[in-house]
């Protein structure tokens, strides 16, 4: 169809059609989620030429795979008819290879291929529209809309407002595309830093003589208290990062001090006390680490004011790291070290909350001694 045409075809539409057009092509690029495209688009063409059905299929290979249909699905309905061989279809392949609308004025005179004649009798199809989709030259797949009962005497101005949907919705599947591919680049790269945390962590523990597993499991203890707390999702993930690498300042302590069997003497201990703002220094270098401060940095804090390395008290100690202080201390106890065996758990968990007040936020005290009561019991 000549551009001419295409307007004047337009310009005979009815006004509420042409709102129902402006408002889907509004909508569409808004969305970055695939399936809200998918459902949007299909609604949008059902409603736009006043039809009945209609349903998105994407291709995949020599595959089309359903996408969206309106009215939708019974939940129930059977996964594997929601793929079908495109060599079943011809009337889809046409239009696909075409790259032009196809229309089937009523399918029950028309040549049908088995399958396309169970898809029709089983939406309750008559007249049917086969539009392309494409993303820039590619044709990725197609959607079909139609009437049921009835015949529905379909023109220029049907064809004109499909060939526009096509486009927008083509547009957003593009911009969905990208926007999966750009998400799903990201999460990998999370993967990558977070394993390479892990291999970090393990490796300090090693040099530290460290219970192995430590990290982890402090780590993971640390995230469910901190839900507890409050502590948003997403601040969670920065928790269960400066968990891991809560100790990464003993990297510049000495082995000297490090593994000192005894008592330490005053330059020692001042040297080991540094250890926090060894691992802010080195941590805030590196911007994807750097909201995982808080642990790192103020975990030897103590609510009381007495800890190190700057003396913050109550409050102003950082939330994550007054979770992390009962949780380490947790795990320390009940571990087994070269210097002392392993405290038993009730023990671990008196002296935990007789800490409380001082060592401790009491709050925080107060919700793992309650996340602990069922090991307890157990």
């Amino acid at each position: 169809m000549s551009p001419t045409r295409a307007l004047h075809a337009i310009s005979q539409m009815p006004s509420s059609a042409l709102a129902l057009l402006l408002q889907a092509s509004a909508h569409l690029p808004s969305s970055l989620d695939m399936s809200d495209v998918l459902q949007t688009g299909i609604e949008s063409a059902v409603g736009v030429l006043g039809l009945d059905t209609g349903a998105i299929y994407l291709l995949d290979g020599d595959d089309l795979v359903l996408g969206a249909t309106t009215p939708p699905l019974p939940l129930e309905f059977p996964n594997e008819f929601r793929r079908e061989r495109l060599a079943g279809h011809p009337h889809i392949r046409r239009c696909i290879e075409s790259r032009t609308t196809v229309a089937v004025g009523d399918w029950t005179t028309e040549e049908m291929s088995d399958a396309e004649k169970a898809v029709c009798e089983g939406r309750g199809l008559r007249s049917i529209l086969f539009v392309p989709l494409l993303v820039a030259d590619d044709a990725v797949g197609a959607f079909i809309v139609g009437s049921t009962g009835a015949v529905h005497s379909f023109g220029d101005g049907d064809t004109t407002m499909c060939t526009a949907l096509a486009h927008e919705i083509g547009l957003a599947l593009a911009n969905a595309e990208l926007h999966e591919s750009l998400q799903r680049s990201h999460k990998e790269l999370e993967w990558a830093y977070d394993a390479t945390l892990e291999g970090w962590s393990l490796a300090l523990e090693m040099r530290d003589d460290e219970t192995q597993g430590h990290a982890l499991r402090v780590s993971t203890i640390s995230v469910e208290l901190g839900r507890r707390m409050g502590i948003s999702e997403d601040e969670l993930v920065h928790v269960r990062r400066g968990a891991l690498l809560h100790d990464i300042g003993k990297m510049v302590v000495p082995d000297s001090i490090l593994h000192k069997p005894g008592p330490l003497t005053d330059e020692e201990w001042l040297v080991m006390q540094r250890h926090p703002e060894s691992g802010r220094d080195f941590l805030a270098k590196i911007p994807y680490l750097a909201p995982a401060l808080d642990i790192p940095y103020c975990h030897h804090e103590r609510w009381d004011g007495c800890g190190y390395p700057r003396g913050l008290a109550g409050e102003d100690i950082p939330l994550a790291a007054r979770v992390f202080a009962v949780v380490d201390t947790y795990d320390a106890l009940t571990s087994n070290r070269p210097y002392r065996q392993a405290w038993t758990e009730a023990d671990t968990l008196t002296h935990i909350r007789a800490g409380a007040g001082h060592h401790f936020d009491p709050a925080v005290v107060g919700e793992f001694l309650e996340l602990m009561a069922p090991a307890q019991a157990g």
